[in-house]
């Protein structure tokens, strides 16, 4: 079964809250920063997750780290331009429904394949497509959709973690 893992529930929600925060370029405050202390707590999560989480997105360069006392993060695009593709990627790894595809839907055929069946299997081709569909939609879906979020981000108010939790299943 398809099904979006706790740590990328949360991813989604740690972004929402510095998109909601206004902290993205052309948000109202574009210029501050979401400190990982303040999400925790809005999250009701582990600092050292939530820590970690947005660490790995400012490696992957969705996000901007500003180190020091006063130091947090802020989305580096608009929550518009931030699909649910990119940070399920960030989290989970690309799109992989089946062994025998790539995560660009194309067939593996390498060596190292396992399924046994591939050469006759009547079912390859159709989760192709089902891969692609689910590919499309989550490169689709941006993360202001995620976040309830239309025009002006200060004008939203916040989401809490189990109403979000709730959107994605």
């Amino acid at each position: 079964m398809l099904r979006i893992t706790k740590k990328a529930d949360y991813a989604v929600f740690l972004l929402g809250a510095i998109a909601r925060g206004g902290a993205f370029p052309g948000g109202p405050a574009a210029g501050s920063v979401v400190s990982a202390q303040d999400v925790a707590q809005q999250a009701h999560l582990n600092k050292s997750v939530v820590a970690n989480l947005l660490k790995q997105f400012a490696r992957e360069g969705i996000l901007e780290s500003v180190r020091g006392l006063k130091g947090g993060y802020r989305l580096r695009q608009t929550p518009h331009d931030i699909t649910l593709g990119a940070i399920l990627a960030v989290v989970d790894g690309p799109l992989n429904l089946v062994d025998c595809l790539r995560p660009d839907g194309s067939l593996d055929t390498s060596s190292d394949h396992h399924c046994s069946l591939i050469a006759f299997c009547p079912t390859k081709n159709p989760m192709r497509v089902v891969h692609e569909r689910i590919g499309k939609l989550f490169a689709q879906i941006t993360l202001a959709e995620m976040c309830g979020l239309s025009g002006c981000p200060a004008t939203v108010a916040p989401l809490a973690a189990s109403s979000l939790a709730g959107s994605l299943r």
